[in-house]
Formats: structure tokens, C-alpha cells, sequence
């Protein structure tokens, strides 16, 4: 398996993140945002999965995060935030992207995601903080999206 095959698919499959171990794809989805992440941490931790490779939408530092810390070696991004690169970087992730920008923008793309931002100030090898503010974050956006409706 390779990231190659994992872009092929997502794009194919009109899907957000395509995941995979060594022999086959183990996740597929269509969510966006970080919930996708969430789900495969969750996965991971439960041991139902051991994976290595991922192609994904958009990476930003929440997602490369969660993605070194579950043993993810090598991503696809289509669009890749600088800071996530950096950070893939000193983790040892391999990434290689559609597109790398400055940061990842809100849906809107009026002003920088809210994961970016809510990470700003939190130490990224600090898993368990990072992890709390990015549930907290998600919180948030649900609340809003439900108040907006």
C-alpha cells in the first residue's frame, strides 16, 4: 500500500481521508474537519488498527498530530498548512502535499481554521492537552453551527 493508491481512492471516492497498514485500507471518510482524526484515535487506541499511511483533504496541526501520535508514516495531503508541515517534520511524518499554505482557513475563508488557532499556545508533544483543546474546539463549532441553524 502507498499514499499514492490512498489519493486515488479518496479522490475517486469523492472522500475526505483514506487510511491504511501495510497491506489495506482499514478507514474511509467522508466527515470533514477533524472528526475524521478523532475517529481513527479512537480506533487506534481501542487496537483495532495499526496504520501507516493516509491520504487526507486538508492537514493542519491538529490532524498531523493526532496522525504521528497514531503511527502514521507517510500522508498525502491536498492541502497541507505550513505549521502542520513543520511539525511533521521534527515527528518524522512524510508528507507530501496538493498544495502547502500559509495556515488552514475556517469554511468560510475569512480568517485562519479554529483548530489552528485554538493550538497556537498549546505545546505540540503535550498530547493530552492538544487532544482537550481540539475536543473543546470541535465543542465549539458544533455549538455555533447548531445556533446558526
Amino acid at each position: 500500500m502507498n499514499t499514492e493508491i490512498l489519493k486515488e481512492v479518496m479522490y475517486s471516492e469523492n472522500l475526505t481521508c483514506v487510511v491504511a497498514d501495510e497491506e489495506d485500507i482499514i478507514f474511509r471518510s467522508a466527515e470533514k474537519g477533524i472528526v475524521p482524526m478523532l475517529e481513527l484515535l479512537e480506533l487506534y487506541e481501542k487496537g483495532a488498527i495499526r496504520p501507516v499511511y493516509q491520504a487526507d483533504k486538508i492537514i493542519g496541526k491538529a490532524a498531523i498530530i493526532i496522525a504521528a501520535r497514531i503511527g502514521i508514516k507517510d500522508i498525502y495531503a491536498g492541502v497541507l498548512s505550513q505549521s502542520a508541515k513543520e511539525i511533521a517534520d521534527r515527528k518524522g511524518v512524510n508528507v507530501t502535499c496538493g498544495q502547502l499554505v500559509e495556515m488552514i482557513l475556517n469554511p468560510a475563508r475569512t480568517a485562519e481554521g479554529p483548530f489552528e488557532t485554538a493550538l497556537h499556545m498549546v505545546d505540540e508533544d503535550d498530547f493530552d492537552r492538544v487532544l482537550e483543546t481540539v475536543r473543546n474546539t470541535l465543542e465549539k463549532v458544533r455549538n455555533i453551527k447548531k445556533a446558526a441553524v
